[in-house]
């Protein structure tokens, strides 16, 4: 969704890229590389892939071809990124910063193409969409140069793809790196990706009367209060709704009271009470946490 905004916005082309392995591609195999590419597969499979990518906007896609195994390292898919990055020359390359490959492809992309690289951007705006990072710095069309972006969060849009899209099949030569051997690889785990929460700090958890607005305000939002074990403790938080301190949580509204303990740069829209505003944060109350809550959700019932 962030990068069919982007690209309507910017009025860029937006390549979806698809590494694939070819259990059949050899390096130095001169029959094969005579061979007209395929996308190896089950044809339904390859179909129900290449209409997700049109659902999700993407107006073109680039297949890369690799004798590796596909695993999340740069390691096994290196190789095939960077034919896809010399194919296309980029000038925005966007990853999932949930994505298990992010960590490794997103740094290097940026080495790469010798682009700023930012870690947990999220996207902002319609008409004129920028992309700005947790610490406040943004790309945005008029920028010069290229830009890695890893995307926390973006505004959801109407997607109108069309169905007869291009769809492009490269085969870069190498394969993985023979001096790593992959041990096994694990999941990144995401936290409440939809809908709408309030996460609670510890501070504000304590006060029973910032608790009580803070349930009020959760059930005029419908939203669900999420916060630490200390807060659990505390009666605010239900039991299945405790937090790992530090865990990533990327809803479409996030309301932060106080200072939760946990990653909310991920979210589509961030509301602050008790604490300050910033670049990153589309509002904040400041002043007492209790007055704001209970006047935000009297305001909300009478509309």
């Amino acid at each position: 969704m962030a990068g069919r905004a982007v690209a309507s916005s910017w009025g860029a082309t937006l390549y979806a890229a698809v590494i694939v392995h070819d259990p059949d591609r050899r390096s130095g195999d001169e029959a094969a590389s005579r061979t007209p590419p395929r996308v190896p597969g089950e044809r339904k499979a390859i179909e129900a892939i290449r209409r997700a990518l049109v659902r999700g906007g993407a107006d073109k896609i680039v297949v890369a071809l690799t004798e590796a195994p596909i695993a999340p390292l740069w390691s096994a898919l290196g190789t095939a990124w960077q034919g896809v990055l010399d194919h296309l020359r980029p000038r925005l390359v966007m990853f999932g910063a949930d994505a298990p490959s992010a960590p490794e492809l997103g740094p290097r992309t940026g080495a790469r193409i010798g682009a700023r690289l930012f870690l947990r951007a999220r996207a902002l705006g319609t008409e004129e969409v920028e992309l700005r990072d947790r610490d406040g710095s943004y790309v945005r069309m008029s920028d010069s140069g290229a830009a890695v972006v890893l995307i926390g969060a973006a505004p959801r849009i109407t997607i109108h793809g069309d169905d007869d899209i291009d769809v492009m099949v490269i085969m870069p030569p190498g394969g993985a790196d023979p001096r790593i051997e992959l041990a096994g690889t694990a999941p990144a785990e995401l936290v409440h990706t939809t809908g709408t929460i309030i996460a609670i700090g510890d501070d504000a958890a304590d006060d029973p009367d910032i608790a009580k607005a803070t349930q009020r305000l959760a059930r005029v939002l419908g939203a669900h209060v999420v916060g630490s074990a200390h807060a659990a403790g505390a009666g605010v938080v239900g039991p299945g709704a405790v937090i790992e301190r530090g865990a990533p949580l990327a809803p479409a509204l996030c309301v932060a009271i106080g200072l939760p303990p946990v990653d909310v740069a991920g979210a589509a829209s961030l509301i602050r009470i008790g604490s300050g505003g910033g670049k990153g944060v589309d509002g904040a109350l400041t002043g007492p946490i209790a007055t704001n809550l209970g006047e935000l959700a009297r305001l909300l019932e009478e509309r």
